[in-house]
């Protein structure tokens, strides 16, 4: 079933030895608590472990029920805010300092979330060294330590994609201490990349229904590919503001074969397939579906509480149609630049009809379509005779205007988010079989992702370089995958936060672009917390 991530209880978490004493009455376990030597018994103590790192991975409020998607959308040129708060604002307008020693909302919880997330997932991996053989089926333990791993290598993606820099922590014991050193971000996407290549080899291809949101082989796969694609990236930054990524330039190459491979891989499990209908991925209506690769699933519980409940999707609070006046709707908090809705208008369908994505995308005013897509039951303009919209567009993707709940945006959002799809392994394959030199094949997979839009079919023959294709490669990633949390990567790989041409650029599209910082912005500040923690972690750069 679609909740259904994990049977066990994730209550029976937090495992520790009791401290030895001189009299043997002081020694005893309490009965109440389980200990080191108490736990890992079972299959199940295994199941209810690797669930409370799973909780972390769906339902942190810094990571991807909430956070990520503010953070990776706002800082990137798709997004911006005009909330009154503050805090959130700067998010997307670089202006962070005054923030950094706060320790509040973003400027915190991606980090103790993700290191909370790693910690299970440490856990859970260390007790399967000390007991897992004598437990386990050898399958089941390698069904068990393939998810471990994964789970801890999308934390230290997200970690190193965001801050750069990370703390190493191979253990549970590392991790509820000061950690074996740190890593800059190149080694933090190895380390990440290393744990994905021994997850790939312990994983299923697929699960039962009633296992439906663990991850899987193509999970795997598909984050290792973004993975090679941003270390391909790294390999031409330059020098002057990353030395390190710049010293492996002559590596790029490998990393785009090996993003090759990983998407090959893929592709050969022959599992996945384009849903029908494009909205079919951003509703709570036909959730892991053909062309689901890394789903995390979401319930609505009835609540709405800004803390606490996490079973549901956050999200589609910050981000969608502002309703004060008629009540419900989202806050706003994330808006959409008015360029991605002009994005749209540079071609109509092979009927000369609006691109059909651009309604699932966005909301926003479109007289001129017969079949006007509703929201809440009501069309743009009788909803702007009542909240008297200031906006061009708001986000639409993963709101909830046609939910089959019934309800309004809100913290305990039930649809699941769609974290990696086939469509956006068929763009990465474009991007990578254009940086080979083989453009037949990537426009080939350009036209599988456009066909579903009825868009006509482009011609392999119209882009006589590699810079002309990828141009339009960098347009379909728009039209296809807006808002999806990876615009932010697609610049950092392409280049264009290392060069003030490139930052100029931006900004003519972007205004929060204008107080962007050269060799300081492209990092978020690490909290300021946990540079008093750790000893020897010092700031970004520039901070």
């Amino acid at each position: 079933m679609k909740k259904n991530i994990i049977k066990a209880l994730a209550g029976l978490l937090i495992l520790s030895g009791a401290s030895a004493c001189g009299n043997d009455w002081l020694s005893l376990s309490d009965p109440n608590h389980f200990t080191a030597d108490q736990y890992w018994q079972t299959e199940e103590d295994f199941e209810s472990g690797l669930a409370a790192a799973y909780r972390y991975q769906r339902q942190s409020e810094g990571g991807f029920a909430r956070w990520y998607h503010q953070l990776m959308i706002l800082r990137s040129d798709e997004g911006y805010s005009t909330s009154p708060n503050t805090t959130i604002t700067s998010y997307g307008n670089f202006l962070h300092d005054p923030y950094i020693a706060k320790n509040e909302a973003a400027y915190i919880s991606p980090w103790r979330d993700a290191y909370t997330q790693i910690f299970y997932a440490n856990q859970v991996l260390d007790a399967l060294n000390a007991t897992g053989t004598s437990v386990l089926t050898d399958t089941k333990a390698k069904e068990i330590k393939g998810q471990a791993l994964f789970i801890r290598a999308s934390a230290y993606w997200w970690m190193a994609s965001l801050y750069g820099k990370t703390v190493k922590q191979t253990t549970a014991a590392s991790s509820d201490g000061l950690g074996e050193g740190f890593m800059t971000q190149y080694e933090g996407y190895h380390f990440a990349l290393n744990d994905l290549i021994e997850a790939e080899k312990l994983l299923p291809a697929s699960w039962p229904a009633s296992d439906l949101g663990r991850v899987t082989k193509g999970a795997a796969y598909g984050l290792s590919c973004r993975l090679n694609m941003q270390l391909a990236g790294m390999c031409k930054r330059p020098a002057s503001i990353d030395p390190e990524a710049a010293s492996h330039a002559a590596e790029e190459m490998d990393y785009w074969n090996a993003a090759k491979k990983n998407c090959e891989d893929l592709f050969a499990l022959n599992l996945y397939s384009l849903v029908p209908n494009y909205v079919d991925n951003f509703t709570s209506l036909n959730e892991f579906n053909s062309e689901s690769i890394f789903e995390l699933p979401y319930k609505y519980t009835g609540a709405n509480s800004y803390v606490g409940d996490y079973s549901g999707f956050h999200r589609p609070q910050y981000a969608g149609l502002y309703l004060a006046s008629s009540g419900g709707g989202a806050w706003d908090d994330v808006s959409a630049r008015e360029w991605v809705l002009e994005e749209f208008d540079k071609e109509k369908d092979k009927d000369g009809n609006t691109d059909i994505r651009k309604h699932y995308t966005l909301f926003f005013d479109d007289p001129y379509d017969p079949d006007e897509i509703l929201y809440h039951g009501m069309t743009w303009k009788q909803l702007d005779e009542i909240n008297h919209f200031n906006k061009k567009c708001y986000w639409r993707k993963y709101t909830q205007p046609d939910s089959k709940t019934g309800y309004t945006e809100r913290y305990s959002s039930d649809v699941n988010c769609r974290m990696i799809r086939l469509a956006e392994i068929y763009l990465n394959y474009a991007e990578v079989m254009n940086e080979l030199n083989d453009r037949t094949t990537a426009v080939e997979y350009i036209n599988k992702v456009r066909r579903r839009a009825n868009m006509a079919d482009l011609k392999a023959t119209s882009f006589a370089s590699r810079d002309q294709l990828l141009d339009q490669i960098k347009h379909e990633r728009v039209m296809e995958l807006a808002s999806e949390c990876l615009r932010w990567p697609d610049l950092d790989r392409w280049g264009d936060l290392y060069t003030q041409q490139g930052i100029n650029e931006i900004a003519s599209r972007d205004a929060d672009f204008q107080t962007f910082t050269l060799g300081k912005s492209n990092l978020f500040p690490i909290p300021q917390r946990e540079i008093d923690y750790y000893p020897g972690l010092t700031q970004n750069p520039k901070y």
